[in-house]
């Protein structure tokens, strides 16, 4: 009995793992996609894939919930597994870590791109209110050299 439930264990958490894996994997493909959107600079479609992005993140927490119990005894599950299941857990583990390094790299690199267009608008607007306050600076009255002067001669 004690051994039909340690494999009921086993077998759920590879289900999990594996589920994680084609979460992660999900995630890296949109990553590339909203890589793209960032550089076209297209708000709209980047905006519903961030929201697709953010109920894959949903997915992953609540996934992350009900592998919580295996993690507080990880040691004693991990060493418990022929080697064949440790194997094979361990190369889920690798490519969800090395999915999400990648992930957390690109989100990196278009926060920068993003960061760095608001920055550029930001000059630009700060330019053109500089310029609109020069243009009322010069437009309001007696601000004008040799406009509202009489000829004392005459």
């Amino acid at each position: 009995m004690v051994q039909a439930e340690q494999d009921n264990q086993v077998g759920e958490l590879v289900q999990l793992l594996e589920h994680q894996r084609v979460l992660f994997a999900r995630l890296r493909s949109l990553a590339d996609r909203q890589k793209a959107l960032v550089i076209q600079d297209d708000p709209q479609p980047l905006l519903a894939l961030l929201s697709e992005r953010q109920r894959l993140v949903d997915g992953l927490v609540g996934l992350n919930a009900r592998l919580a119990p295996y993690r507080s005894q990880w040691t004693s599950i991990y060493s418990g597994l022929d080697e064949s299941r440790r194997r094979h857990v361990a190369e889920l583990l690798e490519e969800s870590n090395s999915a999400l390094s990648s992930i957390l790299q690109s989100d990196t690199r278009d926060t920068e791109t993003l960061q760095a267009r608001r920055h550029d608008m930001v000059n630009r607007i700060d330019a053109l209110d500089n310029h609109a306050r020069a243009a009322t600076a010069y437009a309001a009255p007696g601000r004008h050299p040799g406009r509202g002067l009489t000829d004392e001669r005459a």
